[in-house]
Protein backbone atom coordinates (compact mmCIF):
# COMPACT_ATOMS: atom_id res chain seq x y z
CA UNK A 1 0.00 0.00 0.00
CA UNK A 2 1.44 3.47 -1.00
CA UNK A 3 2.54 5.85 1.97
CA UNK A 4 0.81 8.60 0.78
CA UNK A 5 -2.73 7.32 0.20
CA UNK A 6 -2.44 6.14 4.27
CA UNK A 7 -1.03 9.15 4.89
CA UNK A 8 -3.98 10.93 3.05
CA UNK A 9 -6.57 9.50 5.67
CA UNK A 10 -4.49 9.67 8.85
CA UNK A 11 -3.34 13.20 8.39
CA UNK A 12 -6.78 14.19 6.75
CA UNK A 13 -6.74 16.96 9.83
CA UNK A 14 -4.51 18.31 12.30
CA UNK A 15 -4.23 18.61 16.04
CA UNK A 16 -5.33 22.52 17.02
CA UNK A 17 -2.84 24.98 15.89
CA UNK A 18 -0.61 22.60 13.97
CA UNK A 19 -0.49 22.50 10.18
CA UNK A 20 -1.09 19.30 7.77
CA UNK A 21 2.05 17.93 6.73
CA UNK A 22 2.46 18.51 2.97
CA UNK A 23 1.73 15.08 1.42
CA UNK A 24 1.07 16.26 -2.41
CA UNK A 25 3.46 15.29 -4.97
CA UNK A 26 6.32 13.16 -6.05
CA UNK A 27 6.17 10.15 -7.96
CA UNK A 28 4.20 8.66 -5.39
CA UNK A 29 1.26 10.26 -6.44
CA UNK A 30 0.73 7.66 -9.33
CA UNK A 31 -1.12 4.19 -8.68
CA UNK A 32 0.48 1.25 -9.50
CA UNK A 33 -1.58 -0.62 -11.82
CA UNK A 34 0.24 -4.25 -11.99
CA UNK A 35 0.77 -3.10 -7.97
CA UNK A 36 -2.90 -3.06 -7.79
CA UNK A 37 -3.27 -6.62 -9.86
CA UNK A 38 -1.10 -8.04 -7.47
CA UNK A 39 -3.12 -6.71 -4.52
CA UNK A 40 -6.53 -7.81 -5.75
CA UNK A 41 -5.54 -11.35 -6.58
CA UNK A 42 -3.73 -11.56 -3.31
CA UNK A 43 -6.62 -10.02 -1.62
CA UNK A 44 -8.27 -12.95 -0.32
CA UNK A 45 -5.07 -15.00 1.23
CA UNK A 46 -3.83 -11.20 3.29
CA UNK A 47 -7.38 -11.72 4.48
CA UNK A 48 -7.34 -15.23 5.47
CA UNK A 49 -3.62 -14.56 7.32
CA UNK A 50 -4.83 -11.72 9.02
CA UNK A 51 -7.82 -13.42 11.17
CA UNK A 52 -5.56 -16.26 12.30
CA UNK A 53 -3.64 -13.23 14.49
CA UNK A 54 -7.38 -12.96 16.69
CA UNK A 55 -7.18 -13.17 20.20
CA UNK A 56 -9.38 -14.66 22.75
CA UNK A 57 -11.53 -12.24 24.73
CA UNK A 58 -9.88 -12.88 27.85
CA UNK A 59 -5.99 -11.82 26.36
CA UNK A 60 -8.68 -8.83 24.14
CA UNK A 61 -9.08 -7.95 28.03
CA UNK A 62 -5.87 -7.87 28.99
CA UNK A 63 -4.58 -6.22 26.31
CA UNK A 64 -7.26 -3.29 27.21
CA UNK A 65 -5.67 -3.09 30.30
CA UNK A 66 -2.02 -3.31 29.53
CA UNK A 67 -2.91 -0.69 27.04
CA UNK A 68 -4.23 1.91 29.89
CA UNK A 69 -2.12 5.19 31.00
CA UNK A 70 -1.89 5.73 34.39
CA UNK A 71 -4.91 6.10 37.10
CA UNK A 72 -6.48 9.28 36.59
CA UNK A 73 -9.79 11.56 37.03
CA UNK A 74 -12.25 11.85 34.03
CA UNK A 75 -13.99 15.03 33.87
CA UNK A 76 -18.03 14.62 32.62
CA UNK A 77 -17.99 16.29 29.08
CA UNK A 78 -20.89 16.46 26.94
CA UNK A 79 -20.40 15.15 23.27
CA UNK A 80 -22.60 16.46 20.42
CA UNK A 81 -23.51 13.25 17.02
CA UNK A 82 -23.38 14.85 14.28
CA UNK A 83 -25.38 11.97 12.16
CA UNK A 84 -25.16 12.29 8.13
CA UNK A 85 -28.76 10.18 7.89
CA UNK A 86 -30.07 7.58 10.00
CA UNK A 87 -31.56 5.78 7.34
CA UNK A 88 -28.67 4.24 6.40
CA UNK A 89 -28.14 1.37 8.70
CA UNK A 90 -24.31 1.57 8.84
CA UNK A 91 -24.35 5.54 9.79
CA UNK A 92 -26.74 4.70 12.76
CA UNK A 93 -24.24 2.06 14.04
CA UNK A 94 -21.49 4.05 13.69
CA UNK A 95 -23.25 6.69 15.48
CA UNK A 96 -24.50 4.57 18.22
CA UNK A 97 -20.97 3.32 18.63
CA UNK A 98 -20.07 7.22 19.85
CA UNK A 99 -23.05 6.84 22.09
CA UNK A 100 -21.95 4.06 23.42
CA UNK A 101 -18.60 4.18 24.26
CA UNK A 102 -19.01 8.19 25.57
CA UNK A 103 -22.66 6.51 27.77
CA UNK A 104 -19.75 3.72 29.30
CA UNK A 105 -17.45 6.59 30.13
CA UNK A 106 -20.62 8.51 32.42
CA UNK A 107 -20.64 11.39 29.53
CA UNK A 108 -23.70 13.00 27.75
CA UNK A 109 -24.35 12.81 24.01
CA UNK A 110 -27.08 14.86 22.03
CA UNK A 111 -27.32 13.36 18.96
CA UNK A 112 -29.07 15.57 15.78
CA UNK A 113 -29.53 13.64 12.34
CA UNK A 114 -28.96 16.29 9.41
CA UNK A 115 -30.98 13.21 6.96
CA UNK A 116 -28.43 14.34 4.47
CA UNK A 117 -29.76 17.98 4.11
CA UNK A 118 -26.28 20.08 3.79
CA UNK A 119 -28.92 22.70 5.52
CA UNK A 120 -29.47 21.03 8.61
CA UNK A 121 -25.63 19.64 8.81
CA UNK A 122 -24.82 23.53 9.70
CA UNK A 123 -27.77 23.76 11.91
CA UNK A 124 -26.99 21.05 13.94
CA UNK A 125 -23.70 21.89 14.86
CA UNK A 126 -24.85 25.53 15.25
CA UNK A 127 -27.25 23.63 17.71
CA UNK A 128 -24.34 22.28 19.72
CA UNK A 129 -22.38 24.99 19.69
CA UNK A 130 -25.51 27.03 21.60
CA UNK A 131 -25.66 24.00 24.08
CA UNK A 132 -22.21 24.12 24.75
CA UNK A 133 -20.83 20.71 24.17
CA UNK A 134 -17.54 19.71 24.85
CA UNK A 135 -16.77 18.07 21.59
CA UNK A 136 -18.36 17.01 18.42
CA UNK A 137 -18.00 14.01 16.46
CA UNK A 138 -19.79 13.36 13.09
CA UNK A 139 -20.52 10.84 10.64
CA UNK A 140 -18.97 11.38 7.22
CA UNK A 141 -19.69 15.15 6.93
CA UNK A 142 -18.10 16.42 4.47
CA UNK A 143 -16.50 20.15 5.40
CA UNK A 144 -17.86 22.35 2.76
CA UNK A 145 -21.30 22.53 4.25
CA UNK A 146 -20.35 23.20 8.06
CA UNK A 147 -16.98 25.53 7.46
CA UNK A 148 -18.35 28.53 9.38
CA UNK A 149 -19.03 25.85 12.22
CA UNK A 150 -15.85 24.18 12.04
CA UNK A 151 -14.41 28.13 12.30
CA UNK A 152 -16.38 29.13 15.24
CA UNK A 153 -15.44 24.77 17.03
CA UNK A 154 -11.93 25.86 16.70
CA UNK A 155 -11.86 29.48 17.71
CA UNK A 156 -14.00 27.85 21.08
CA UNK A 157 -11.55 24.94 21.42
CA UNK A 158 -14.05 22.06 20.89
CA UNK A 159 -12.54 19.60 19.10
CA UNK A 160 -14.04 18.20 15.80
CA UNK A 161 -13.92 14.77 14.89
CA UNK A 162 -15.05 12.98 11.80
CA UNK A 163 -15.66 9.08 12.66
CA UNK A 164 -16.66 6.03 10.47
CA UNK A 165 -16.67 7.21 6.70
CA UNK A 166 -13.59 9.82 5.41
CA UNK A 167 -14.27 13.04 4.13
CA UNK A 168 -12.60 16.10 2.16
CA UNK A 169 -9.55 16.34 4.42
CA UNK A 170 -9.36 19.99 6.02
CA UNK A 171 -7.29 21.88 8.76
CA UNK A 172 -9.88 22.84 10.60
CA UNK A 173 -11.13 19.05 11.31
CA UNK A 174 -9.37 17.72 14.49
CA UNK A 175 -9.34 14.33 13.75
CA UNK A 176 -10.16 11.74 11.29
CA UNK A 177 -10.72 8.22 12.14
CA UNK A 178 -12.13 6.39 9.04
CA UNK A 179 -11.09 3.00 7.13
CA UNK A 180 -8.97 3.26 3.77
CA UNK A 181 -11.25 2.33 1.72
CA UNK A 182 -9.40 0.38 -0.51
CA UNK A 183 -9.00 -2.46 2.55
CA UNK A 184 -12.62 -3.40 1.25
CA UNK A 185 -12.53 -2.24 -2.60
CA UNK A 186 -9.85 -4.73 -3.38
CA UNK A 187 -11.89 -7.47 -1.81
CA UNK A 188 -15.02 -6.71 -3.54
CA UNK A 189 -13.63 -6.36 -7.05
CA UNK A 190 -11.68 -8.79 -7.00
CA UNK A 191 -14.57 -11.17 -6.37
CA UNK A 192 -16.19 -9.47 -9.23
CA UNK A 193 -13.67 -9.89 -11.45
CA UNK A 194 -13.63 -13.74 -10.69
CA UNK A 195 -16.87 -14.18 -11.10
CA UNK A 196 -17.88 -12.03 -14.25
CA UNK A 197 -16.54 -14.76 -16.89
CA UNK A 198 -19.62 -17.25 -15.67
CA UNK A 199 -21.79 -14.86 -17.85
CA UNK A 200 -19.99 -15.88 -20.91
CA UNK A 201 -19.64 -12.24 -22.27
CA UNK A 202 -16.39 -11.44 -23.49
CA UNK A 203 -16.99 -7.85 -23.27
CA UNK A 204 -18.77 -7.35 -19.35
CA UNK A 205 -20.78 -4.52 -18.67
CA UNK A 206 -21.65 -3.57 -15.18
CA UNK A 207 -23.83 -0.78 -13.71
CA UNK A 208 -22.97 1.12 -10.94
CA UNK A 209 -25.06 3.00 -7.81
CA UNK A 210 -22.44 5.46 -5.92
CA UNK A 211 -22.83 8.30 -3.20
CA UNK A 212 -19.75 10.23 -4.68
CA UNK A 213 -20.56 13.12 -2.95
CA UNK A 214 -19.33 11.63 0.07
CA UNK A 215 -15.42 11.27 0.13
CA UNK A 216 -15.72 8.18 1.18
CA UNK A 217 -17.63 7.03 -1.87
CA UNK A 218 -16.05 9.16 -4.08
CA UNK A 219 -12.82 6.56 -3.01
CA UNK A 220 -14.99 3.55 -3.51
CA UNK A 221 -16.00 4.41 -6.96
CA UNK A 222 -12.33 5.72 -8.27
CA UNK A 223 -10.77 2.45 -6.94
CA UNK A 224 -13.68 0.63 -8.60
CA UNK A 225 -12.36 2.49 -12.45
CA UNK A 226 -8.59 1.76 -11.37
CA UNK A 227 -9.22 -1.88 -11.12
CA UNK A 228 -11.46 -2.44 -14.13
CA UNK A 229 -8.18 -0.55 -16.47
CA UNK A 230 -7.15 -2.91 -18.93
CA UNK A 231 -9.99 -5.97 -18.00
CA UNK A 232 -12.79 -5.04 -20.74
CA UNK A 233 -15.00 -4.45 -18.00
CA UNK A 234 -17.57 -1.51 -18.79
CA UNK A 235 -19.24 0.51 -16.63
CA UNK A 236 -22.21 1.40 -18.55
CA UNK A 237 -24.64 3.37 -16.43
CA UNK A 238 -22.87 5.38 -12.57
CA UNK A 239 -25.70 6.93 -10.52
CA UNK A 240 -25.36 9.50 -7.71
CA UNK A 241 -27.19 8.69 -4.73
CA UNK A 242 -29.96 11.11 -3.50
CA UNK A 243 -28.38 10.97 0.36
CA UNK A 244 -32.17 12.95 1.72
CA UNK A 245 -33.92 10.28 -0.29
CA UNK A 246 -31.74 6.93 0.14
CA UNK A 247 -34.36 3.91 -0.67
CA UNK A 248 -36.97 6.00 -3.13
CA UNK A 249 -33.97 6.49 -4.97
CA UNK A 250 -32.38 3.84 -5.20
CA UNK A 251 -35.54 2.32 -6.06
CA UNK A 252 -36.14 4.01 -8.92
CA UNK A 253 -32.31 4.72 -10.12
CA UNK A 254 -32.18 0.54 -10.11
CA UNK A 255 -35.17 0.15 -11.99
CA UNK A 256 -34.14 2.26 -14.70
CA UNK A 257 -30.70 0.82 -15.13
CA UNK A 258 -32.28 -2.66 -15.44
CA UNK A 259 -34.51 -0.95 -17.82
CA UNK A 260 -31.73 0.80 -20.23
CA UNK A 261 -29.19 -1.92 -19.82
CA UNK A 262 -31.55 -5.15 -19.65
CA UNK A 263 -28.25 -7.48 -20.39
CA UNK A 264 -26.31 -5.93 -18.35
CA UNK A 265 -23.83 -8.71 -16.38
CA UNK A 266 -23.34 -7.02 -12.72
CA UNK A 267 -24.45 -3.92 -10.80
CA UNK A 268 -22.44 -2.62 -8.11
CA UNK A 269 -24.05 -0.53 -4.98
CA UNK A 270 -20.98 2.08 -3.25
CA UNK A 271 -23.64 2.76 -0.64
CA UNK A 272 -24.73 0.14 1.65
CA UNK A 273 -28.36 1.10 1.10
CA UNK A 274 -28.49 0.06 -2.35
CA UNK A 275 -27.68 -3.51 -2.42
CA UNK A 276 -30.52 -4.93 -0.82
CA UNK A 277 -32.93 -3.21 -3.22
CA UNK A 278 -30.80 -4.29 -6.39
CA UNK A 279 -31.22 -7.66 -4.64
CA UNK A 280 -35.13 -7.32 -4.22
CA UNK A 281 -35.77 -5.76 -7.83
CA UNK A 282 -33.44 -7.88 -9.74
CA UNK A 283 -35.24 -11.07 -7.77
CA UNK A 284 -38.69 -9.74 -9.43
CA UNK A 285 -37.31 -9.03 -12.94
CA UNK A 286 -35.32 -12.42 -12.90
CA UNK A 287 -38.13 -14.71 -11.35
CA UNK A 288 -36.01 -15.57 -8.47
CA UNK A 289 -32.91 -17.31 -10.58
CA UNK A 290 -28.95 -17.41 -9.48
CA UNK A 291 -26.03 -16.10 -11.16
CA UNK A 292 -25.17 -16.12 -13.87
CA UNK A 293 -28.65 -16.18 -14.90
CA UNK A 294 -29.38 -13.08 -13.86
CA UNK A 295 -26.59 -10.07 -13.24
CA UNK A 296 -24.11 -10.69 -10.46
CA UNK A 297 -24.93 -8.08 -7.16
CA UNK A 298 -22.57 -6.45 -5.26
CA UNK A 299 -21.63 -3.93 -2.43
CA UNK A 300 -20.61 -2.83 0.73
CA UNK A 301 -21.34 -3.33 4.66
CA UNK A 302 -22.69 -6.06 6.85
CA UNK A 303 -26.30 -4.04 7.66
CA UNK A 304 -28.72 -6.75 8.71
CA UNK A 305 -30.67 -6.50 5.63
CA UNK A 306 -28.29 -6.94 3.51
CA UNK A 307 -26.65 -10.00 5.54
CA UNK A 308 -30.27 -11.09 4.67
CA UNK A 309 -30.36 -10.68 0.93
CA UNK A 310 -26.99 -12.91 0.70
CA UNK A 311 -28.71 -15.51 2.60
CA UNK A 312 -31.86 -15.71 0.57
CA UNK A 313 -29.60 -15.46 -2.48
CA UNK A 314 -30.38 -12.02 -3.96
CA UNK A 315 -26.89 -10.42 -3.21
CA UNK A 316 -23.66 -12.40 -4.13
CA UNK A 317 -21.26 -10.49 -2.38
CA UNK A 318 -20.58 -7.95 0.27
CA UNK A 319 -17.67 -6.28 1.54
CA UNK A 320 -17.36 -4.97 5.07
CA UNK A 321 -15.57 -4.29 8.31
CA UNK A 322 -16.76 -3.01 11.82
CA UNK A 323 -17.09 1.22 10.83
CA UNK A 324 -18.06 1.31 14.56
CA UNK A 325 -14.74 0.88 15.69
CA UNK A 326 -13.30 3.92 14.64
CA UNK A 327 -16.34 5.45 16.63
CA UNK A 328 -14.37 3.92 20.08
CA UNK A 329 -11.59 5.27 18.55
CA UNK A 330 -12.68 8.67 18.38
CA UNK A 331 -14.33 9.06 21.87
CA UNK A 332 -10.87 7.36 23.53
CA UNK A 333 -8.93 9.83 21.94
CA UNK A 334 -11.05 12.67 23.52
CA UNK A 335 -10.81 10.84 27.02
CA UNK A 336 -7.19 11.23 26.53
CA UNK A 337 -7.94 14.87 25.79
CA UNK A 338 -9.90 15.93 28.36
CA UNK A 339 -8.21 13.73 31.14
CA UNK A 340 -4.23 13.63 30.51
CA UNK A 341 -4.22 16.98 27.62
CA UNK A 342 -2.89 15.10 25.03
CA UNK A 343 -3.61 16.31 21.72
CA UNK A 344 -5.76 13.97 19.46
CA UNK A 345 -3.63 11.33 17.65
CA UNK A 346 -5.10 11.16 13.66
CA UNK A 347 -3.06 7.88 13.10
CA UNK A 348 -4.91 6.07 16.38
CA UNK A 349 -7.24 4.30 14.32
CA UNK A 350 -5.02 3.13 11.07
CA UNK A 351 -2.16 2.39 13.05
CA UNK A 352 -4.13 0.70 15.91
CA UNK A 353 -1.86 -2.28 15.92
CA UNK A 354 1.34 0.62 16.51
CA UNK A 355 -1.11 2.55 19.28
CA UNK A 356 -3.34 -0.02 20.87
CA UNK A 357 -1.79 -3.19 20.21
CA UNK A 358 -4.78 -4.82 17.66
CA UNK A 359 -5.81 -4.20 14.44
CA UNK A 360 -8.98 -2.13 13.81
CA UNK A 361 -9.22 -2.16 10.10
CA UNK A 362 -9.80 -5.74 9.20
CA UNK A 363 -11.86 -6.24 5.94
CA UNK A 364 -14.33 -9.18 4.91
CA UNK A 365 -15.96 -10.45 1.66
CA UNK A 366 -19.15 -12.21 2.92
CA UNK A 367 -20.82 -14.59 0.80
CA UNK A 368 -23.67 -16.89 1.10
CA UNK A 369 -21.29 -19.77 2.70
CA UNK A 370 -19.41 -17.21 5.16
CA UNK A 371 -22.81 -15.42 6.78
CA UNK A 372 -22.64 -14.91 10.62
CA UNK A 373 -25.73 -16.23 12.54
CA UNK A 374 -28.73 -14.50 11.37
CA UNK A 375 -29.40 -11.45 12.97
CA UNK A 376 -25.68 -10.82 13.53
CA UNK A 377 -23.18 -8.64 12.33
CA UNK A 378 -19.66 -9.83 11.27
CA UNK A 379 -17.80 -10.08 14.41
CA UNK A 380 -13.97 -8.51 14.34
CA UNK A 381 -11.59 -10.87 14.80
CA UNK A 382 -10.33 -9.06 18.16
CA UNK A 383 -13.54 -7.28 20.32
CA UNK A 384 -12.50 -3.99 20.27
CA UNK A 385 -15.47 -3.16 22.50
CA UNK A 386 -14.26 -5.40 25.41
CA UNK A 387 -10.75 -3.94 24.54
CA UNK A 388 -11.72 -0.17 24.95
CA UNK A 389 -13.78 -1.07 28.17
CA UNK A 390 -11.32 -2.92 29.80
CA UNK A 391 -8.71 -0.08 29.35
CA UNK A 392 -10.62 2.35 30.83
CA UNK A 393 -12.14 0.87 33.65
CA UNK A 394 -8.22 -0.06 34.30
CA UNK A 395 -7.30 3.76 33.58
CA UNK A 396 -10.61 5.74 34.68
CA UNK A 397 -12.14 3.64 37.15
CA UNK A 398 -15.42 3.21 34.62
CA UNK A 399 -17.25 -0.14 33.94
CA UNK A 400 -16.25 -3.54 36.02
Amino acid sequence: MKFWARTLLSHASAPFGKPLPTIWGGSDMAIDISTKRLRLACGTALLALATTGAHAQSDVKALGANAAGPAVDLPAKTIGVLQLNAQAEVAFRIAEGARQAATHLGWKTVTCDSLGDPRRMASCADSFLAQGVDAIVTVAIEPGPVTAQLRRAREAGVPWVTMGGGTTPSELVTAQYAPLETEMSDLLHAYLLDRLPERGDPDPEIAISTFSQVWAGKQRSDDLYADLEGTGVTVVDEHVSDLANQIADARQSVTSQLTAYPEVDALLGTANYTVPVMGQLVAQRFGGADYPERPLIVGYLDDLVNLEAVRRGQVDAIATMRLDAPSYVAIDQLAQHFARGHELDPDAYLSGKEVYGIDLTEAALITRDKLPPEGEYVQPADDFVAFFEAKWNAEFGVGG
